[in-house]
Formats: C-alpha cells, sequence, structure tokens
C-alpha cells in the first residue's frame, strides 16, 4: 500500500503516520526498529531513496517507509519514487507526505498510483470575509476579523485595496449621499494611515465601524 498524505494539518499528519505505524508493526519495538525509515526529502543524500526502497524487510512482513516532504525531493529522488510507485514492490509500503495541498511538475501524477488524503486545517478568515460580516451588520464580528489580521502582522495599506473594492460594489447600491459618506470615511483612513494622523490599527477599526454604520442607513 502507498500512502499520500496532503496539506497542511501537521498535527492531523503526525496521527495518521502513528496510526498507520501501530497498525503495520502491532506493538513490535523490533520490527519498528528494524523495518522502518523516516525520511525527509529536503535532506536525503544521494542514492538513500533508492537504497531505502531496495532493502528488504527483518523481521515485519513488510517494510515501512516514511517520507516526508515528498515535494522537495530532488529530480533523481522524485524519478526513483514514481517508478516505484508505478510498479510497486510487495516487500514494502509507502507514506508520502507533503504539506502541499497539489503536487507539481513531476510528481502531479502521482495521485493515480497512490491512496491520497486531503490533511488541511482551518483557513484564516480574510478581508472579504470581514466584508460578508459587514454587509450582514455584524461589525463586532468583522472587528474580530480585522484583530486577527493585526496577531499576523498584516499592514493596514494591505487591507485598504480591499475595502476601497468592496465600497465602490457595495456602497453604490446604497445611494449618491451614502456612498460619497463612505468614500470620504475610505480618504479619511488612508491619510490617517500614511500621515500617522493615527495609529493605523486604530484608523482602520475606525474605517469599519463608520462604513458599517452607513450600512445601516
Amino acid at each position: 500500500m502507498i500512502y499520500l498524505l496532503l496539506g497542511d494539518d501537521l498535527a492531523a499528519v503526525d496521527a495518521r503516520i502513528a496510526e498507520i505505524k501501530s497498525r503495520f508493526f502491532k506493538g513490535s519495538e523490533e520490527a519498528l526498529a528494524f523495518d522502518f525509515d523516516n525520511l525527509d526529502g529536503s535532506r536525503l543524500e544521494a542514492h538513500a531513496l533508492k537504497k531505502a526502497l531496495l532493502v528488504l524487510p527483518v523481521i515485519a512482513p513488510h517494510r515501512l517507509i516514511v517520507v516526508r516532504q515528498i515535494h522537495k525531493l530532488k529530480p533523481a529522488d522524485i524519478k526513483v519514487l514514481m517508478a516505484f510507485c508505478q510498479k510497486p514492490a510487495k516487500h514494502c509500503d509507502l507514506v508520502l507526505e507533503s504539506s502541499e495541498s497539489a503536487l507539481k511538475g513531476d510528481l502531479k501524477d502521482l495521485t493515480l498510483y497512490v491512496k491520497a488524503s486531503m490533511l488541511e486545517g482551518p483557513k484564516a478568515p480574510n478581508v472579504f470575509d470581514m466584508t460578508k460580516l459587514m454587509t450582514a451588520h455584524r461589525s463586532g464580528e468583522a472587528l474580530k476579523i480585522l484583530d486577527g489580521f493585526w496577531r499576523a502582522n498584516m499592514h493596514p495599506l494591505q487591507i485598504m485595496p480591499a475595502l476601497v473594492w468592496y465600497w465602490s460594489k457595495e456602497g453604490r447600491l446604497r445611494g449618491k449621499e451614502i456612498f460619497k459618506k463612505g468614500l470620504t470615511a475610505l480618504q479619511e483612513a488612508d491619510l490617517n494611515i500614511k500621515r500617522s494622523r493615527l495609529e493605523p490599527k486604530y484608523a482602520l477599526e475606525k474605517l469599519v465601524v463608520e462604513l458599517g454604520l452607513l450600512l445601516r442607513r
């Protein structure tokens, strides 16, 4: 069997590998010591993968080889891996891991030959998630997302273009007067940020609240 674990949920990946190892060796520490290899695709020495795939089991019926970060394998190792996956040896099972959600280049066809699982963690909210909350008159929740941006060290000027685009679409639906007031609020926030009239964090929080109030009219 060849398992392919894709995605950035490293805790889930480690748990799946531990479950496979436990089932594979059934508590036999001796078999685990002799018939298990844990390889890192970013640090493999020349021919190390090829050698590992050729070694026969000593105690267990099959060897188990884990290859992490396969998207960082060198071209020669990718060629060896693809050849093995197309014609697997009976003495060896593989667990392949990558934090990528989709494989590219010479690995792009790997999913045709393996049992693939996607293990991705929850995605962090983005600016457009915040604007959806503003439209729904949930400014308090929008501000919580904004606070998450600060914690992620996102600069206010990375957020402003999305808010300008949002207001150009949503604000126009509210009539000429409200649309104009929103543009004024956007301009004021931009000047507050660029000229340090107000701490950028508070300038943007003030803008989100002001646009939210305009949307309620």
